[in-house]
Order: structure tokens, then sequence, then C-alpha cells
């Protein structure tokens, strides 16, 4: 792409941090709720955060496809551009197929009871319509983001303390003077 950006651009940044916020926010909730306890609370909170989720994920890939991203450094062997391009297209993969199954294993199992941060209504929908492995799939994916978490971490603090390139750097908000 000709005219990348030295950086990312504040609104690339603001979805990246946000749908970082919400996957760990997400997983943090389901992982400390029980669904037969607090399922008005705890679980359609889950539920908000899965689809505020996916709608980030949207406008995400909708702002990615009109502004470049910039280039990788020079000194990055091609393996690990196509490393780091592939942890990206998972990260959004799942940061659509998490929210996408948890709906519709919600929608069958509780009949459209619940609510968007309890405003909106969910909708129900016929079992007939959702693949039975929905809340398998939803199991499942919301557990393969965390190893690419970790990669993707580990290698953003490499690249700023061993390569001493600013792949870290141009992903974080910057400080006010």
């Amino acid at each position: 792409m000709p005219n990348r950006p030295q950086n990312y651009d504040a609104v690339s940044k603001w979805l990246h941090w946000t749908a970082a916020g919400l996957l760990i926010g997400g997983y943090l909730v389901a992982e400390n709720t029980s669904h037969r306890i607090v399922e008005a609370t705890g679980y359609g909170i889950h539920v908000s955060i899965g689809l505020a989720l996916l709608a980030v994920t949207a406008f995400r890939i909708y702002w990615r496809l009109r502004h470049a991203a910039p280039a990788y450094p020079a000194n990055m062997k091609s393996w690990e551009k196509s490393a780091a391009s592939g942890i990206k297209l998972l990260f959004y993969v799942l940061m659509i197929l998490i929210p996408l199954s948890g709906l519709a294993a919600h929608a069958v199992e509780f009949r459209g009871q619940g609510a968007l941060f309890g405003v909106v209504p969910l909708p129900a929908l016929p079992a007939w319509l959702v693949p039975g492995e929905a809340e398998e799939i939803h199991e499942l994916s919301s557990h393969l983001w965390l190893p690419l978490l970790a990669i993707h971490v580990i290698a953003a603090i490499w690249h700023h303390f061993a390569r001493r390139d600013d792949v870290l750097t141009r992903m974080m908000p910057k400080r006010q003077a």
C-alpha cells in the first residue's frame, strides 16, 4: 500500500484497545459467573459484552479497509510478517465467531429472554435454525484467543525490548504533555 502511516491513527488504537478490553472482560465475566445463579445479571452482561465486541469488530474491519496500517519494520523476516498477519487474521475470525456462536447458543437456550445491557431485547431463534454445536463452538473459540493473546503480547514486548523497533509504541495511546 502506498503512503502507509508511521503509526496507527487514534480510531484504530481505540478500536484495538476496546476490543481487547471486551474480549478480556467477557471472558472474565463468563469464567466467574454461574449461569444458574445470576442469569439476569452476570450472564446478561456477558452476552452484552459479546454483542458489543461484535459491533466493535465490524466497525474495526470497516475502518481498517479504509485506513492503511503502518508497514512492518524493514528488518522483519518474511516468516515473521506472515506469522503476525496470520495471528491478526485469527483474532478477527475469533472476534466474530465467539459472539455469533454465543448469540446462537443463547437464542436457543433462553428463547430470547434477556436484553442487551438490560435494554434491547435479544431475539429468540428456533432451535432448527441454529447448529446444535453452537455452545461447543462458542466454548472452544472463546478459549482459543488466550494463546493468541499470549503470543501477541510476547511478540510486542520482544519487538520493544529486543528489537528496539516501534511495533509496540505505534499502537499505544499518545501521552498527554
